[in-house]
């Protein structure tokens, strides 16, 4: 495992995904990318107002992405960021397949069933649509933990998909 792509927002869940996508690509080796989406840019033609509003919501994504590469501290593994524009699935899809990452790390909050339906999840958008392996993080009353002392865990990351499998 070479890259991994994290998807965060706001969330604790996907701040907990973070960490989770920091601590195993500290023990694997693999770069990890922070990347947070933005909605597509509507401002052209707009008022300069609505321009100021784009810049900030631009500012605050990177803001956000690198107090969670700053998490990781001078021991954590090399980390990048970047802020994608468009629909949440679709952007991290793009960008997981453009960066040839290993896989794709997200967050999830607990819904039920009702309202996944209705609104939709871009964790399970991802399961569905991504090119790439996905790995989600539910949310939990504790954190996910990376296990270093199982050797078949390391294995099984390092094994190729089956043919015909997709993503």
């Amino acid at each position: 495992m070479r890259r991994i792509l994290v998807a965060v927002d706001s969330t604790e869940v996907a701040r907990e995904a973070a960490r989770v996508a920091l601590e195993l690509g500290g023990w694997v080796g693999a770069q990890v990318m922070l990347v947070h989406v933005l909605p597509a840019s509507v401002a052209e033609g707009e008022t300069a107002d609505f321009a100021a509003f784009e810049r900030a919501c631009e500012d605050y994504a990177r803001g956000l992405l690198e107090e969670l590469r700053q998490s990781t501290g001078r021991s954590g593994p090399p980390t990048s960021i970047a802020v994608l524009h468009g629909e949440p699935a679709v952007a991290v899809s793009k960008a997981a397949e453009a960066e040839d990452v290993d896989l794709v790390i997200v967050g999830t909050r607990t819904r039920g069933a009702l309202a996944r339906t209705l609104l939709g999840s871009v964790a399970d958008e991802l399961l569905r649509s991504c090119p790439k392996p996905v790995m989600v993080v539910p949310e939990t009353g504790r954190k996910a933990r990376v296990r270093h002392e199982e050797p078949e865990v390391e294995a099984a990351f390092a094994l190729p998909k089956p043919s015909g499998v997709p993503g």
